[in-house]
């Protein structure tokens, strides 16, 4: 039934919020997040810092950690090429197809979905809704009503209120679906917060309208059986009493970028103030000037006169300077791209130049890959059910899914250094197959994978048998390829 209070928040949501709006932000860092200084500390006991000194450190507050990047590497490698989808013989190939090329009725295909649900969740881990008839009140049009069903990605903070099984199933969930945007420029239809509850068997939508203080709502029953949420965790929490609790990346590197945010404001304060100034005697203020250039003269009034300046000690700049560095370095770690010796390499979407550790880093992207095509599965399956009106296995389905597994961890010249030192050792020639294997990785870290120029190329290595190519081996065919 419904409840009086759908803007309550489950226990959970108020101890993990401040995690995980950190998590976001150190992930998309805003401008205005940033100069307000939400995560800049005041120094001292009681925020005794001086307000000047404080608001001086937020205005030069600057991000030096590579938190999004280490985000952009694994979105970027996993796609490199889009997933492939095998539906050809399935039964529901009709409604499989409607779906996948507009996933939540404004067109949005579902390679588009799985990116973005990729990428949040490497921040919070995030919850797939598949809907029928609940958000859409309003179909794009009257066949798709009853025919189409709607998905909506929501992370941790929109999902207000929860309760698990013992296997970590949702018996029932609600989220904040947001403030209703007005139809038009006048503000007509806005200013209306709306909930969604889902159970096993039904659904309720509510609309609080705060102007009038009231709240309406609507609900329907659907046939899952279960709650049609399908949850894209990285991982979960270990204790026991977390329930429905995500594990991601930025939950480990979250504390250490505001830590290096705060560590950087300090440093920029202590360098601000060891700028050298000058210090006059004997002298009055009209006596010396106010104006300050280079190759200025001073004529000073008498012998006791002087005018020196006077340096800081910037020995402590150094220290916090090696200690960002060191957080630098444990941050790299935490991302799998930097291991204890470091020693490949590979590039980060701001140019920045990182070590890849390949093997840790290889392991979690085939896992994710792993993690995706289950998750896809599950939101087409639940979306054809949801349209046919009953539950439907993935056997009967008849769909399948692969996303990309061949990743390009290290830069080219890497793999060509590698490829040359094979080839200097003895019998490698004798090896063929070792060497086609290595100039195919050369190859996927020059040109995108899946492009014609690439199948060329690939053709062409698996024509090579050593010494040359054999142009009598017959090529192979595409499927062959993949």
């Amino acid at each position: 039934m419904p409840t009086d209070n759908p803007a309550h928040k489950n226990q959970l949501y108020h101890d993990f919020r401040g995690q995980w709006q950190t998590n976001l932000d150190f992930a998309e860092m805003s401008h205005k997040t940033l100069r307000d200084g939400v995560y800049l500390d005041k120094w001292g006991e009681k925020s005794s810092e001086a307000s000047g000194q404080y608001n001086l450190r937020k205005l030069m507050s600057m991000l030096l950690d590579l938190a999004p990047d280490m985000i952009s590497i694994r979105v970027e490698e996993l796609w490199q090429t889009p997933p492939t989808r095998n539906f050809e013989q399935s039964s529901y190939k009709t409604q499989i197809q409607e779906f996948i090329n507009n996933v939540d009725g404004g067109g949005t295909h579902m390679d588009t979905l799985m990116r973005r649900v990729t990428e949040k969740a490497y921040i919070n881990g995030v919850d797939v809704l598949v809907d029928q008839g609940a958000i859409a009140a309003e179909p794009l049009t009257r066949a798709d009503e009853n025919t189409h069903a709607f998905t909506s990605v929501l992370g941790p903070l929109r999902r207000y209120d929860w309760a698990t099984d013992h296997a970590g199933r949702y018996k029932w969930v609600r989220y904040y679906l947001g403030e209703s945007q007005p139809d038009d420029e006048g503000g007509t239809g806005g200013g209306v917060d709306r909930y969604l509850t889902y159970t096993r068997d039904s659904w309720i939508l509510y609309s609080e309208d705060y102007d009038n203080g009231e709240t309406e709502t609507q609900e329907g029953n659907h046939t899952m059986g279960i709650v049609p949420v399908v949850q894209v965790y990285l991982g979960h929490s270990i204790h026991d009493d977390n329930h429905a609790i995500a594990t991601s990346l930025m939950s480990e590197l979250s504390p250490i970028s505001r830590y290096m945010l705060n560590l950087t404001s300090q440093g920029q304060l202590d360098l601000f103030l060891s700028v050298a100034f000058f210090v006059a005697t004997g002298v009055t203020p009209e006596q010396l000037g106010g104006e300050m250039g280079a190759a200025l003269t001073k004529i000073l009034p008498s012998p006791e006169s002087d005018f020196k300046p006077v340096f800081s000690s910037v020995e402590h700049i150094a220290e916090k300077r090696a200690w960002l560095e060191l957080a630098s370095q444990q941050m790299l770690r935490k991302g799998k791209v930097l291991g204890l010796a470091g020693s490949t390499e590979g590039r980060a979407r701001s140019g920045v130049q990182v070590a890849i550790e390949s093997s840790p880093l290889h392991s979690e992207l085939m896992s994710t890959a792993n993690l995706l095509e289950t998750s896809d599965i599950e939101i087409v399956r639940l979306a054809v059910s949801r349209v046919v009106g009953k539950p439907i296995s993935v056997d009967d389905l008849g769909y399948a899914v692969e996303y990309n597994k061949v990743f390009t961890l290290q830069s080219a010249m890497t793999l060509i250094e590698e490829l040359k030192a094979f080839s200097e050792v003895q019998g490698a020639s004798e090896i063929p197959s070792v060497t086609r294997l290595m100039i195919k990785r050369v190859v996927d870290s020059l040109v995108r994978q899946g492009s014609d120029e690439h199948k060329a190329i690939t053709r062409e290595i698996k024509a090579f048998t050593g010494d040359s190519v054999d142009v009598d081996l017959v090529p192979p065919t595409d499927e062959d390829l993949e």
